[in-house]
């Protein structure tokens, strides 16, 4: 293991039990801890400036590969990975009693995935990317974000990467989902109203270089969003997602990258809710005439289920099965089967069970800073046009979150 990972997960168990022993609750104490100013906390009336805070988010992950066939297909006979998945700063502040800004930078030159290389591993580092940029306002009942955000269809990709609890989304989920994007999106202001509603429209092209700026041309062209979705019961929702890329596959801008859907049509069904300490998610999921994939590749198809269960207000634990499925169309995971493998990068259908246990250090506020531990197994069928396999095996990782 990493010395940069024992060392986070020594300090993370440290704290939490400091914060035990003292019957300290940390997340009460740090959920203003970073807003900086605070016109109503400072009775400090100002017209153009209400609240400024300092966002900071982070995950440093760990990874093992335990191959069905054998170790013979690992590249330099190395099982293991670990990185700093993610470190990202910014400012948010509220000006003029109406507007909210928020820019949130991709701190580069932390350690990022060892990749192996001319017969030898070494490690590559992060890139220093501006992550969001935006200003959103609510004219009730609407609310308008304007610049860089998520175009967020697909329920696992809809949920902030701080709250997610699973070590990765699901592959399908990854291999469908739109980066971040320029654009505007509207929504309906009440997310807690019976019906809900999202429609959004973003440029796919990007400028290939560390600010990732928008890129406007026919090529990458844009991509329309719209959702749907009716609360059922006390503590569910249903959501119907769309998403449609004008891109052309095939056609590319010099000095610009597509960074749209994964398909030129992508349709999600999902449904979540809550009973008490048990939660469920399902979700069906569906590309049409893939982006970038392989010789033959067209549709590909999967289905999500997910419950998981707060045995305590520290420990939860979660189960989810995972299957895709597409003519040589769907793609694996660059952590770790690519990364660490020779085996193939797509495959016909791929089946994943993960299990897994989080560790909330303060339950108050569970997703400021948790331990996560996971093993999953895929099982791929199929070959590509070269007849390599898809990986199949157990993967075991271990990661440390947070955000504040």
């Amino acid at each position: 293991m990493n010395t940069n990972t024992i060392l986070a997960l020594a300090l993370t168990v440290g704290a939490a039990s400091v914060i035990q022993a003292a019957d300290f609750d940390l997340g009460a104490h740090m959920k203003d801890a970073f807003k900086v100013f605070d016109a109503a906390r400072d009775n400090a009336e100002n017209p153009y400036l209400q609240e400024f805070s300092i966002k900071m988010r982070g995950q440093y992950q760990w990874g093992y590969l335990d191959p069905a066939g054998g170790d013979e297909r690992l590249k330099g006979n190395r099982n293991d990975n670990n990185e700093w998945r993610r470190f990202r700063l910014g400012v948010q502040a509220k000006v003029l009693n109406e507007y909210t800004l928020k820019g949130i930078w991709n701190i580069g030159g932390l350690n990022a995935r060892n990749k192996f290389s001319n017969g030898e591993w070494g490690r590559s580092q992060t890139e220093g990317t501006l992550d969001e940029l935006t200003i959103s306002t609510t004219w009730d009942p609407v609310m308008v974000t304007l610049g860089k955000h998520k175009p967020a269809y697909m329920a696992e990709y809809r949920t902030s990467s701080a709250k997610l609890i699973t070590m990765e989304r699901s592959l399908l989920v990854n291999q469908l989902k739109a980066e971040k994007l320029y654009g505007v999106s509207v929504s309906n202001a009440d997310k807690k109203s019976e019906w809900g509603w999202n429609a959004g429209l973003w440029v796919n092209g990007q400028r290939d270089n560390t600010w990732l700026e928008p890129s406007f041309n026919s090529e990458d062209n844009v991509t329309l969003g719209m959702s749907v979705s009716r609360a059922t019961g006390g503590n569910g929702r249903i959501q119907f997602d769309y998403m449609h890329s004008f891109h052309k596959d095939g056609e590319t801008n010099d000095g610009s990258e597509y960074a749209g859907p994964g398909a030129q049509d992508v349709i999600a069904l999902s449904w979540e809710g809550k009973q008490e300490k048990l939660s469920f998610l399902a979700e069906a999921i569906a590309g049409f005439n893939v982006y970038d994939g392989a010789q033959g590749a067209e549709n590909v198809y999967g289905l999500v289920l997910m419950p998981s269960y707060r045995f305590t207000p520290n420990w939860e634990g979660v189960v989810r099965d995972q299957l895709a499925s597409g003519s040589n169309a769907v793609k694996s995971d660059s952590r770790y089967y690519t990364t660490n493998s020779t085996y193939s990068g797509t495959s016909d259908l791929v089946q994943g069970l993960y299990i897994g246990a989080n560790y909330y250090v303060c339950p108050s506020n569970p997703h400021m800073l948790k331990l996560m531990v996971g093993a999953e197994y895929l099982n791929s069928e199929g070959t590509d046009a070269k007849g390599n396999k898809g990986f199949t095996g157990w993967q075991f990782s271990s990661a440390v979150r947070f955000d504040f």
